[in-house]
């Protein structure tokens, strides 16, 4: 469905109204007065266009923390040293300075939406509403916006200011960094509240914004990470387990979810928010609004006959690890890479490359090499049915239902069911169908280092690629240098940075 997508349009009129800049980090972005904002904020129109901007913002994460700060500095992507100069390069190869300008486009990222939440957040009781019903489900939606964002900065930065109201630039200066800890009780916090308020489903042109099932799978996702490194609160597992339970019984539910019956289905611009519990959307035909990532990875002289728009600027490869990784008959495979490819003067090329979200059906509506239309997933029902078959497994082994989950995953992608295997072994199992089930989703480095294995399974293969090794202080990446200078003393910078 494409009809949510369209209130990007009009949110990028109104964003001009209630930002002062959008190249500037937050803390040092000049909010809009108060009385302008009083001024913009009157009708319940205004707030569901505000809260259209807010969504907005979503429009550059994944192809910043999704593919750059996970995928890229996981094993599942290789940068040679030719290179070298490109951001990726140095996120894979473990060359990451604060003033790597990835860095400081996923902290702006981040907190200009928490900004535009606050915003809403802040006016929203002060508006009248015909229906007090709509003007909960939006606060939910802004609560779950903002718990994301704050999600995506605590696993990239560890601890980050917590600003949850509406703030002068001035007042911005005295909010220094706050704990893991206490972001991910803040998040927790959002999306129980954000669960409540939010409905399990929508229809027309509402498809795609935030549900009840969102919440709660984000939940039960927080869940796990806080049950792993670094604040190994083992007793969320079991959190983790009452959150995403009550997700997987909504099956097939009226307002619930469906698993599709392929996994090539999935990824086609025809199933947008289809399958999905929450999306990213996006919107080809030159409006700005659509998805860079899939142009980014297609080789330049792919033929025109399969896609007249690849940029090929990530000049990356699906590592060899991550191909032969693969069960022999894994037909997830072939969805999320391929090794070959027809040039335009029709000869095949022998070339790693990604094509997950190039669905060639659609090609003939993009306009350039940032402009597909497919959205990208955040979070999936196989992603909550893997986590919540690891939570199971955490508390006390694997059962039956939990190996269920698993194999079902499994036969659709043409493999065999696994037998009840030992705890140990079902979590590398669970760790294995992660990997290949959300390859190039961004999900594989935050499992690495949730789980403790990321030094056991990263340094052979950096090692193997880059003749080095890495350390626990890379598990997150430096706050951002130019951050770091807005007030001298206000941030510490992480270990192994300075």
């Amino acid at each position: 469905m494409k009809t949510m997508k369209r209130l990007h349009i009009y949110a990028a009129l109104l964003l001009l109204i209630i930002t002062s800049s959008c190249n500037k980090d937050f803390l040092d972005t000049v909010p809009i007065s108060n009385q302008s904002e009083t001024g913009f904020y009157k009708t319940e129109n205004d707030i569901m266009q505000a809260v259209s901007g807010v969504y907005n913002k979503l429009l550059g994460f994944p192809d910043v923390n999704n593919i750059y700060l996970s995928e890229c500095r996981s094993s599942n992507y290789y940068v040679d040293r030719q290179d070298a100069a490109r951001d990726y390069f140095s996120i894979s190869a473990f060359e990451v300075t604060p003033a790597l300008g990835t860095l400081q486009t996923a902290w702006t990222n981040d907190y200009e939406l928490i900004e535009r939440a606050n915003q809403v957040l802040d006016r929203i009781d002060d508006i009248p509403f015909s229906d007090t019903t709509k003007r909960s489900r939006l606060k939910g939606e802004c609560k779950f916006l903002r718990a994301l964002s704050y999600f995506e900065l605590v696993k990239v930065f560890g601890g980050v200011p917590l600003i949850d109201k509406v703030v002068s630039s001035q007042e911005a200066l005295s909010y220094g960094r706050v704990g893991a800890d206490t972001i991910y009780n803040f998040i927790v916090k959002e999306l129980t509240e954000a669960a409540i308020l939010l409905p399990k489903s929508y229809t027309g042109a509402d498809k795609g914004r935030a549900t009840k099932w969102a919440a709660l799978g984000l939940l039960g996702k927080a869940y796990l990470y806080m049950a792993g490194y670094p604040l190994l609160k083992t007793e969320n597992y079991a959190k983790a387990v009452t959150a995403l339970k009550e997700v997987l019984n909504a099956e097939n539910q009226a307002d619930g979810w469906k698993f599709a019956a392929t996994y090539a289905e999935i990824f086609k611009t025809a199933s947008d928010n289809k399958y999905s519990l929450f999306e990213v959307q996006y919107l080809s035909g030159g409006k700005g609004l659509g998805n860079p990532v899939p142009g980014e990875v297609i080789p330049l002289d792919m033929d025109t006959k399969i896609t007249p728009y690849g940029s090929y600027y990530m000049q990356g490869f699906p590592s060899d690890d991550l191909i032969n990784s693969f069960e022999t008959g894994d037909k997830r495979k072939f969805v999320i890479l391929d090794t070959v490819y027809r040039n335009r003067s029709g000869v095949m090329t022998k070339r790693n490359y990604f094509k997950k979200y190039l669905d060639s059906t659609a090609a003939s509506s993009i306009l350039s090499s940032s402009d597909w239309g497919i959205n990208f997933p955040l979070l999936r029902p196989e992603d909550v049915m893997l986590m919540y078959a690891e939570a199971v497994n955490e508390t006390g082994g694997p059962t039956t239902e939990a190996v269920t989950l698993v194999n079902r995953i499994r036969t659709r992608a043409g493999l065999a069911t696994i037998d009840a295997p030992s705890q140990t072994d079902f979590k590398l199992i669970i760790e294995r169908e992660r990997r290949h089930e959300l390859a190039w989703e961004g999900q594989y480095w935050g499992d690495l280092v949730r789980t403790g294995r990321c030094l056991d399974v990263m340094n052979p293969w950096l090692q193997q690629n880059y003749q080095i090794n890495m350390d626990a202080n890379k598990f997150i990446y430096p706050i951002p240098q130019s951050e770091i200078q807005i007030k001298p003393g206000l941030y510490t910078q992480n270990p192994g940075y300075n």
